[in-house]
């Protein structure tokens, strides 16, 4: 990934300013009081905040705030350019036709063992973590409900349902519900 000169100054500016205000934080200005009278002495007050130890803070949180929501935007937003300059590969155009979304009204086909070996190997490249586990459950044994399908992957049953509705709302898998259960399949 190639780092441009805004990007890396938007790093830098955003470890110092965690820094500065960490600093600040746990190490406020000492300040010294001499008490004269009858007899002089010294008295130490710690732990507390200056004009300039609240400046400081404020103009170090502003940065801070303004570097990380640039980094958020310009590394949410990167993907996006990347998948559009990425040119598809021969092998890919199979599985971009086996991934489009399918009307309701339309009978879900059934992936099975008729389905090419490219096909899935693409599908679970592009896949990671437990929605490949998933995926790769699915591919083995077949349709089944999510109970069984947690117990297979060893998945938690509700990491599984967010996961479902991920690989569902991309069109991967189809859910329906099958008495007090929901049954799961490929598209």
């Amino acid at each position: 990934m190639k780092i441009e000169g805004k990007t890396a100054l938007a790093m830098v500016l955003f470890v110092v300013s965690v820094f500065m205000v960490m600093s600040k934080f746990m190490l406020p200005t000492t300040f010294q009081v001499f008490i004269e009278g009858q007899s002089s002495f010294i008295r130490e007050i710690p732990n507390v905040y200056s004009v300039l130890d609240c400046i400081i803070i404020a103009i170090f949180s502003f940065l801070l705030g303004v570097s990380a929501f640039y980094l958020f935007i310009t590394y949410s937003v990167m993907p996006e350019k990347e998948m559009s300059e990425h040119e598809v590969e021969p092998g890919e155009a199979g599985l971009e036709s086996a991934l489009q979304v399918q009307d309701a009204d339309t009978q879900v086909p059934e992936t099975s063992k008729a389905a090419p070996e490219d096909d899935r190997a693409g599908l679970l490249k592009i896949l990671k973590g437990n929605e490949k586990k998933v995926i790769e459950a699915l591919m083995e044994y077949g349709e089944m409900n999510q109970a069984d399908l947690s117990a297979r992957t060893g998945i938690p049953k509700s990491t599984l349902s967010r996961i479902l509705q991920d690989l569902e709302d991309r069109s991967l898998v189809f859910r329906y519900d099958y008495g007090m259960s929901k049954m799961v399949k490929l598209k």
